[in-house]
């Protein structure tokens, strides 16, 4: 071989070798800024995050649940006081959450929370209550209500109570007085990379304004998780903001359940208490001042 033809063959491949190197210092580079563009967008996740929802996790490890609540919601309401009769058996005593603005206790309820929502007095006109299923599993031995009704049930309450009828079946319009079904976060959306949607029926009750004195609605958030029932019933008024409600939206993104049944033999946790792990034992978390709720 002629000696310019092998320094020919030489220097291409020398070029050959930088010209690879560089290919993949480019792909190098491409895939770095993919994973930082998606470091920035997981970032921005989890701010949205930290400023829509309180810092405290609530859980409930007696029911299988865990959520944080949205802002400017913070503490659970002080729950019904538990005491010791002659016989040192537990005794729950009345809840005080079942004073509320609607006039009449809620089935099923296991937690509330309450807060001041552009008051322009500071009192509490917003709260939040969490109803379930699972003190039926222990009473439908005895004759009560079947636990399978329960969300059932509740809807026909609520209609009582807010004097509306609300129509067999769901629709495909996000409307007042409707059933209608949401995910969230919304399927294939760019917050569903970050999380699992979760399938909410949702119901927002609204009467008339010549009934609703205090201008009250309620947006019920209906799950099914085998065969656990559970709804998330917000009590507002019919003029929060729209930064309020997408953090309600993203609450909703939070609220884990998972098919946990309560033991027979005793009753769940009261409202505004947390069961520990590790020992079972109520511990209840600081109260949220009270006062005279609005009336309906």
């Amino acid at each position: 071989m002629p000696q310019y033809c092998r320094y020919d063959c030489y220097s291409l491949l020398r070029i050959s070798g930088v010209l690879g190197v560089l290919m993949l210092a480019g792909c190098g580079q491409k895939v770095y800024e993919e994973r930082l563009q998606e470091s920035r967008l997981f970032y921005e996740y989890l701010q949205t995050i930290e400023e829509a929802l309180a810092k405290a996790p609530w859980k409930r490890p007696d029911l299988g649940m865990s959520m944080r609540v949205p802002k400017p919601f913070s503490v659970t309401m002080p729950g019904p006081a538990v005491h010791k009769d002659k016989e040192g058996e537990l005794v729950t005593g009345p809840d005080p959450r079942e004073k509320n603005s609607l006039g009449a206790p809620l089935p099923g309820l296991m937690e509330a929370w309450e807060c001041a929502l552009d008051s322009p007095d500071g009192q509490p006109n917003a709260w939040i209550y969490l109803l379930t299923n699972h003190s039926r599993f222990r009473d439908v031995d005895q004759g009560g209500p079947s636990p399978d009704d329960f969300l059932t049930d509740l809807e026909h309450e609520l209609m009582r109570l807010f004097q509306v009828t609300i129509p067999e079946g769901e629709t495909s319009r996000i409307g007042d007085n409707v059933r209608y079904r949401q995910w969230i976060p919304t399927q294939n959306s760019a917050r569903a990379r970050y999380t699992s949607p979760k399938d909410y029926t949702v119901i927002r009750f609204v009467p008339d304004a010549e009934y609703n004195s205090a201008d009250l609605q309620a947006t019920v958030y209906e799950r099914k998780v085998g065969k656990i029932q559970v709804a998330l019933v917000f009590l507002t008024r019919k003029s929060t903001s729209a930064a309020f409600r997408q953090r309600v939206g993203v609450a909703l993104e939070t609220f884990d359940v998972d098919e946990v049944f309560l033991p027979r033999n005793r009753p769940a946790a009261a409202p505004g208490t947390a069961e520990t792990p590790s020992t079972g034992t109520p511990s209840s978390g600081a109260p949220a001042p009270r006062s005279s709720n609005p009336g309906f």
